[in-house]
Formats: structure tokens, C-alpha cells, sequence
């Protein structure tokens, strides 16, 4: 491989790890140029090629750092551009985006501020007009490796539209959820088959995963629907996030990392109950997009995901724990909607708002959803 050293040394012996491949390998030699000279170490600012003493495919794009000091690899992160077009930058664009040597398609999620750099004055958020500064949020169509020092280039066509730099606080380091540790492992079938269970159950199993904001109500709902379907004869559990805080990820705090792990473990045990038969109601804020997506791959076709989408205001005036207050006096960290980001779902299975329906409403529109999506065959 041919490169330039961007930060840092790298020497013969070192191991390195590929983003976002996460492949990993030994440096064999290091060779310079004009002349193909074999040294042992390079530094920042070198253009060098380097052999490995494995054999592993590098796409055009990846990073290679040390093992021990890897990139962060995301597909969603903010950043601060300047835009070129001749027409306004407005959310929901798609353009190309380049980073570094890697290539991909990405779409603008969310504009949150735009900047006219003439004025130094804030414009409104609808959209950024040409030679204007922009702080949006970026979803790309595959994962890239980046840190703060990365800049993007945004193509239009044959066209550059905005430059800029990336800033991914707020948003989770996703190569441990992508990264599978375990070796020589292999999945064990059940002895008892999805479609018995529900014939004993008397009805299918399923995960109705609650998102939304702190204080939408999620956790008031979940406890009032598991009460009416298990009267009405459902197999039914709760799985809340603050209960699960206690046990199962006891050693989790509510970094962009820790709050991706949660969600991963809350949704691979909702699916194993689901597998079971039991009707899985869980409350969690999940505020990213890609971590529902894993949940629901994990529960399959058995996962409904249902909106609690009661706006950041009325959250604000229940604030039932006094955690927005905190928040915005600056005592909690990366709380969800102040300091942390919360991405909407763009699709659910069903949607219930809580700024306008009450509790015994949004609990009977819950109870009717649950009967016709998972009819009782039997009382």
C-alpha cells in the first residue's frame, strides 16, 4: 500500500488496524521514495509504501492507525461547511462526499444553524444559502473511519459545492458494536418451534420498541399496556431502561458508546423473548437511528417500532425526574435533546403523540394496535 503519514510514526513491527474494515495486520517493511529504500520507521508528512507480513484485501479508503489508538467509524456526524452552490443547501439533499481517499453517497439529515460569514450573523436553520457557513448533520450510505482532523469535500455532479470539517461528539463510535469477538462459536436451534409457541401462547411473540424523548411518557405507557394485554390473556414483559440499568448494564453510563451498548443488549434479549413468545414492551430513549436498526434486525419481522413523539417542549414542562433541568443548568452531560442528539424514526410501525392524546388514550390506541397486529387465537 502508498500513502502519506498523516499524524504520528509508524515503524516496521508495529500492529496496525484497517477503518472501517477493522482488519488488522503487522507492518513488514516500509519503502520511500525517490529511491526504493527500506527503513524501518516513518513519520508525519512521509509518503511511503508500506508490505504486511499477512495477506488481507485494503479497500481505496480505509485508515490504518495503531491497534491501540484506532479512528472512530460512524455513519452519522456533524459538520461545519461552507457552501459553494448556487442553490441553497436544504435538508434531505443527497450529494458525493469525499473524506481523506474514501468515496460515498451521503444525505444532509439536519441543517442546524447556518452562519452568513459577511454579517457574522445567525440566518435561520431552513436552510444555508451560497457563501454561507453551515452546521449539519451528515448520514453517509456506508461506515468511514474519521477523527477531528478530517475534512469533507461535497460533490454535486462534476461540481464541488461546500468544504468542511468533521465534529462527531454526540454521536457513537460504532466499531465495537460491528466487531464480533467470539471465535468458534456456532447457533444452537431451538427444540421448540416459533409456531408452537404461539399455538400454546395463543398468540405470536413480537417486540413493540418505544423511542422518544425523555419524559414523552414511554415508561407510563409501557407499564399500563403490559397491565391491560396481561388481562386480556397476552404473555407479555417490560423491559425499561432504567431497570435494566441496574442489572444487566449496571457498567454502562450514558456516553454516545455506552447508550449504542444498551440499546444492542436491550435488543438482542427483547428479540430472545420475542423468539419465545412473549409480547416485549420496551422504553428506551434510543436516540440513534442505526441502533434501532440493529434492534430490529435482531427481532426480525417480530419488531414494531412505535414512536412516543411528544416534542422536546412538552417533555421539558413534564421533565418528571428534574433531569432537564440539570441538564440545562449543565450538571448532566450528553442528555438526550439538550446535549446529545435524538434522530427521529423517518418510518415506524405506529406512532402515538403524547403532547395531545392522554394516557388513557395513548394506552387504548396501544392495546388496539397490539390486537390486530397479534390477535389472540384462543381466550
Amino acid at each position: 500500500m502508498a500513502g502519506r503519514v498523516d499524524a504520528g510514526e509508524i515503524s516496521v513491527g508495529d500492529k496496525i488496524v484497517f477503518s472501517p474494515s477493522n482488519r488488522e495486520a503487522v507492518v513488514n517493511s516500509i519503502e520511500s521514495w525517490p529511491a526504493e529504500n527500506e527503513i524501518s520507521q516513518a513519520s508525519s508528512g512521509d509518503a511511503v509504501g508500506i508490505t504486511l507480513k499477512e495477506q488481507i484485501f485494503v479497500e481505496r479508503g480505509e485508515v490504518i492507525s495503531h491497534s491501540t489508538d484506532p479512528p472512530i467509524e460512524t455513519n452519522v456526524f456533524r459538520a461545519r461547511v461552507f457552501w459553494l452552490g448556487s442553490n441553497p443547501l436544504k435538508g434531505g439533499s443527497h450529494f458525493r462526499l469525499r473524506c481523506n481517499t474514501a468515496e460515498c453517497g451521503v444525505e444532509v439529515e439536519v441543517i442546524e444553524s447556518a452562519i452568513d460569514v459577511s454579517e457574522m450573523d445567525k440566518i435561520g436553520i431552513e436552510q444555508v444559502p451560497c457563501d454561507c457557513v453551515g452546521d449539519i448533520v451528515l448520514r453517509t450510505d456506508k461506515m468511514l473511519a474519521l477523527d477531528s482532523s478530517c475534512r469533507i469535500v461535497m460533490v454535486d455532479g462534476a461540481d464541488i459545492v461546500a468544504g468542511g470539517l468533521v465534529d462527531t461528539d454526540g454521536y457513537p463510535d460504532q466499531r465495537q458494536v460491528l466487531t464480533q469477538k467470539a471465535t468458534n462459536i456456532t447457533a444452537v436451534e431451538h427444540g421448540v418451534s416459533r409456531k408452537v409457541r404461539a399455538q400454546r401462547s395463543g398468540h405470536a411473540g413480537g417486540v413493540l420498541w418505544m423511542t422518544g424523548l425523555s419524559g414523552s411518557g414511554k415508561s407510563t405507557l409501557s407499564v399500563e399496556l403490559e397491565r391491560q394485554l396481561f388481562a386480556r390473556g397476552y404473555h407479555v414483559v417490560v423491559l425499561d431502561g432504567d431497570n435494566l440499568r441496574y442489572g444487566l448494564n449496571a457498567n454502562l453510563g450514558f456516553s454516545p458508546e455506552d447508550r449504542s451498548e444498551n440499546i444492542r443488549r436491550a435488543g438482542e434479549v427483547a428479540a430472545l423473548f420475542a423468539e419465545t413468545g412473549f409480547i416485549v414492551v420496551t422504553a428506551f430513549i434510543s436516540p440513534y437511528r442505526e441502533d434501532r436498526a440493529r434492534a430490529r434486525a435482531a427481532a426480525k419481522e417480530n419488531f414494531h417500532e412505535i414512536y412516543i413523539s411528544a416534542d422536546l417542549q412538552v417533555c421539558e414542562e413534564r421533565d418528571p425526574k428534574g433531569l432537564y433541568v440539570k441538564a440545562r443548568a449543565g450538571e448532566i452531560s450528553d442528555f438526550t435533546g439538550v446535549s446529545a442528539p435524538y434522530e427521529p424514526p423517518e418510518k415506524t410501525e405506529f406512532e402515538v403523540d403524547t403532547g395531545k392524546l392522554s394516557v388513557e388514550d395513548s394506552v387504548e390506541a396501544l392495546v388496539n394496535y397490539v390486537s390486530v397486529r397479534f390477535p389472540l387465537t384462543k381466550s
